[in-house]
């Protein structure tokens, strides 16, 4: 038996010895109302008691003010006894005043009668990871600020920018509906693809944005690859033409295949892989677009017979603002059409790769999941009926736009145009004529346009009457909120003028 006694009180005074030479963790003994019974070197380092000044005192000296209001440090004892164990991390304080943050363990102690016997409680200092988690937080707060600053920015830019290229576009593509000389047309010729190109470049701005700033979604359906090259190629084919350029399509069968995707965000993609492959090939050249099947995947391609990449620069090209172009090129771009479309394919859940050899040309290829589709044999659609004379009500503060739009209007026939700048006026007009139509802009000076909708929708006299808004703002998420309010069409300016013709004469036949 004092053997047995012996080697207990051995195995002890080890233990004792062990823990107190840990210096990384504060462990101490406390009795069964929280009293400090025991002190290793660790603790000392931690907490800045010695030994004499820590041993019989409370273990709530450990814990600020605001924690001993809150009765926690006899919450962690009730916790430890009732589940056998308590665990967090907190801020604590030192002999000196100053806080450290602290992992904490406690776990209760029980005699052989399962009666309490006091508590072990293990202490790490985790300061460091806490500050350094802090920091992080707040960089990626200041970036997420930084992002959202830059997004509202361009997002305002945009409307500024849209509005007067509505104006510019509209009357242009009005005046290209005349009887023109030559000269004239190609001058307003070249006022259209000076417009449309300022307006591809801020659409890309904004989009690129939009990913940078997680704000772009896309809505996956099952999209007919066939049915999207066809629509792309007829686009594509009159720039091809004037290049020279010959476009081959993939044989019907190939291309008779669905895959997951965003159909206008594809669409918008091919056409950026179509537009270089025509830009920087050779004269005469050719573009050869191919659809595969590889299981569960479906792979378009765009190949090219231009001057190739150097494969060295592969890595820059879905990188913002890079041209691996020289700088005396003629060809006009930006470097942010591949940037753009490699990030809409990622949002759609697909890859996009090249292979390019420098004096042969360059392959891009888009995977996409493949999946089942319907049929695409549709309907034949009734050809609307004749009307007669209607009513369009237009509220918008902008003058250029306002005449553009009564231009438009004009040359429908039988059409009656009225307007106002101004919100109150367009809600006083609507519920006093009930127009057959309303075309309304999102910013007016007395009230939001969104609000002028909203009144419409809820005034028994104007809530069936069809509500088309027309805004430079070209957000997604404005646009479905302001179609979840009801009204029937979001038109996004610089619109073109035979969509907008044609909205007006499907609404007004409706």
């Amino acid at each position: 038996m004092e053997a047995r006694e012996k080697a207990l009180a051995d195995e002890r005074e080890r233990f004792k010895l062990l823990v107190e030479g840990v210096s990384d963790y504060a462990i101490l003994m406390l009795d069964p109302e929280g009293t400090i019974v025991s002190w290793n070197s660790g603790a000392q380092r931690i907490k800045g008691y010695s030994a004499e000044e820590a041993l019989g005192r409370h273990f709530s000296i450990f814990y600020t003010p605001e924690d001993l209001e809150r009765g926690l440090p006899a919450h962690e004892l009730i916790i430890a006894r009732r589940d056998g164990r308590y665990e967090e991390e907190g801020w604590r304080v030192r002999k000196d005043g100053t806080l450290f943050w602290a992992s904490v363990v406690i776990r209760a102690l029980f005699g052989e009668d399962g009666e309490p016997r006091g508590f072990a409680k293990v202490t790490r200092d985790m300061t460091e990871r806490r500050l350094a988690q802090e920091a992080e937080r707040e960089a990626k707060e200041a970036a997420e600020r930084a992002s959202r600053a830059k997004t509202e920015f361009l997002s305002g830019m945009s409307h500024e920018l849209r509005t007067p290229l509505n104006a510019v576009l509209g009357f242009a593509q009005l005046l290209a509906l005349d009887d023109l000389q030559p000269q004239q047309r190609e001058a307003v010729e070249r006022i259209t693809k000076a417009g449309e190109l300022l307006l591809g470049l801020v659409d890309e701005l904004l989009d690129l944005s939009r990913i940078e700033a997680d704000r772009m979604t896309v809505s996956l359906e099952p999209v007919h690859i066939g049915a999207l090259i066809r629509e792309c190629l007829e686009l594509a084919d009159p720039i091809a033409a004037e290049r020279g350029v010959r476009v081959v399509s993939p044989p019907r069968r190939e291309a008779d295949v669905y895959a997951i995707a965003d159909q206008q965000r594809l669409k918008q993609v091919v056409m950026n892989l179509l537009s270089n492959a025509i830009k920087y090939n050779r004269a005469q050249g050719t573009v050869r677009l191919e659809v595969s099947v590889d299981g569960e995947r479906v792979r378009l391609s765009v190949a090219d017979t231009g001057q190739g990449l150097d494969p060295g620069s592969l890595d820059r090209l879905f990188v913002p603002f890079e041209r691996l172009v020289p700088s005396d090129s003629r060809i006009v771009g930006t470097g942010l059409g591949l940037a753009l479309s490699k990030r809409l394919v990622d949002l759609m859940d697909g890859t996009i790769t090249v292979e390019s050899t420098p004096g042969e040309g360059s392959v891009f290829h888009v995977g996409l999941q493949r999946t089942d589709g319907p049929d695409l044999d549709a309907a034949a659609v009734a050809e609307p009926a004749a009307r007669p004379t209607a009513t369009v009500l237009y509220v918008e503060d902008n003058l250029a736009n306002l005449h553009l739009v009564e231009l438009i209007l004009a040359r429908l026939g039988n059409v009656e145009v009225m307007s106002a700048v101004q919100g109150g006026l367009g809600l006083d007009l609507a519920r006093t004529h009930r127009p057959d139509l309303i075309l309304l802009d999102l910013h007016l000076p007395d009230m939001a346009g969104e609000d002028v909708a909203k009144a419409l929708r809820a005034d028994d006299a104007t809530r069936a009457i069809p509500i088309v808004v027309l805004s430079a703002d070209a957000y997604s998420s404005q646009r479905h909120r302001l179609l979840a309010l009801g009204v029937d069409a979001y038109m996004t300016k610089p619109f073109k003028v035979t969509e907008m013709i044609a909205l007006i004469e499907q609404l007004l036949g409706e």
